[in-house]
């Protein structure tokens, strides 16, 4: 069960993931293939190109991200060695709810029904533990596993979860700034990664399926259906799904209430007027830094900005008020990213403040929300959702808060207070809220 079996590769990236590997004995096939007399199709990503370098070669610009391909070179693959069935085991110690035990049940069953699923589950509602007997089912099966992400901290998430819940199996990860080769029947990765394998899959799990880039973007889709077994399932996780994706499932499991039975946070709109302008000149209007300070007096705080230059305004302001605040900025870019996160789960920021990249995927105790410009483009309906659920995910309750800073009561704020006031009280009519 080697980890590079399966996946398709370009010479130089053999001899940068493997180079202990013999590729005279892969199977090898031209990268691009000619689609017409105006281009080539690329056989990683499937897409057709008429780009051309100077020296007269196609290669392709879609999926360059990866490296660059080109109709000079081969792609080079090992066939996955059919696996064996095996006891699996699982050593999480929790417990399933019952909401989540008849999904997680039913889940397996219908797969002989169906290819495509849909667990529609509110964030916090505990979907990864409700994957647990899928998971185990296909392994003990011998059978392949891909868990995708759009969201490389997701793929992060996923794969400390799944280690720690399955100890005795190989796991790999796959993103743009991490490779860990363990084996090639489980793999976690960024949806990208995918286009690294050909058929190979005989489940794709997608989580947070609504997420940018994923989320109506066709050229990604390719990567799952390339992936995976003609005959392949494919289970989507989402707390915000498109009306496009409920339609095109074959099965939904919907979950509006939490493990831990409490409701979901409310959130609070601060109306802050001329918030922008203030903004602009680098302020933080008084309100803001008030209600912040508020929130501080019972949990650390996640502060959400629209974008990476009011990371540093927002942080400058609050230490010229508090120098004494514990108090750091992230983003996707950011180099010590990963460092950060763990320390704010260790609680040692009283306030992280990040862009959209921590709004989905990261559990955090004890943390309230504030939203800076909710009104923002960049923060949809699902993406309000989604952040709103940073808070009071789990653990013994404190009284975590949402709060909305905006300058105008938008359409788009409306419907995702509206959402989350709608899944409270589905759950309080399902018994599932104590």
């Amino acid at each position: 069960m080697n980890a590079y079996e399966g996946q398709r590769l370009l010479k130089s990236e053999w001899e940068t993931f493997y180079p202990t590997v013999n590729i005279a004995k892969a199977q090898k096939i031209p990268a691009m293939n000619e689609a017409d007399k105006e281009g080539r199709c690329c056989q990683r990503c499937g897409s057709t190109s008429s780009e051309q370098v100077p020296a007269g070669f196609y290669y392709c610009p879609f999926c360059i991200s990866l490296g660059r391909i080109s109709s000079n070179q081969f792609l080079y693959t090992f066939p996955a060695t059919p696996l064996t069935k095996r006891s699996v085991s699982c050593q999480w110690t929790g417990t399933l709810s019952q909401a989540q035990n008849e999904i997680a049940q039913q889940l397996v069953r219908d797969q002989s029904q169906a290819n495509t699923f849909l667990i529609w589950a509110v964030t916090g509602a505990g979907k990864t533990e409700m994957l647990f007997p899928l998971i185990q089912d296909y392994l003990s099966q011998g059978k392949r596993i891909a868990v995708t992400s759009p969201r490389v901290d997701v793929c992060n998430e996923l794969h400390l979860r799944f280690t720690q819940s399955f100890q005795q199996e190989k796991i790999s990860l796959y993103h743009g700034s991490k490779r860990i080769d363990a084996g090639n029947q489980w793999i976690v990765c960024t949806i990208h990664q995918l286009f690294r394998y050909h058929h190979t899959f005989d489940l794709i799990i997608l989580d947070e399926v609504d997420a940018f880039p994923y989320a109506n973007n066709p050229f990604l889709e390719q990567a799952i259906a390339r992936s995976k077994q003609s005959q392949g399932s494919i289970v989507y996780l989402s707390a915000t799904p498109s009306k496009l994706l409920l339609r095109s499932v074959d099965y939904c499991y919907r979950l509006p209430g939490r493990y831990h039975r409490r409701q979901l946070p409310v959130p609070k709109v601060l109306l802050s007027l001329f918030l922008n302008k203030k903004l602009d000149q680098g302020k933080l209007p008084k309100a803001v830094t008030n209600e912040l300070m508020r929130l501080l007096e019972k949990n650390d705080v996640l502060f959400f900005c629209p974008s990476i230059p009011l990371l540093e305004v927002v942080k400058n302001q609050l230490l010229g008020k508090e120098p004494n605040l514990a108090v750091t900025t992230v983003f996707a870019n950011d180099e010590e990213r990963l460092v950060k996160v763990e320390n704010m789960r260790d609680s040692q920021y009283q306030i992280l403040i990040t862009t959209t990249i921590l709004e989905r995927g990261v559990t955090f105790e004890g943390v309230s929300v504030m939203i800076l410009d909710a009104a923002h483009q960049v923060f949809n309906k699902a993406a309000l959702v989604q952040i709103a659920g940073r808070a009071d995910r789990k653990g013994l309750f404190r009284k975590a808060e949402v709060c909305f800073v905006t300058s105008e009561w938008t359409r788009t704020i409306k419907q995702a207070v509206k959402e989350i006031e709608e899944n409270n009280q589905l759950a309080k009519k399902a018994g599932l809220i104590g």
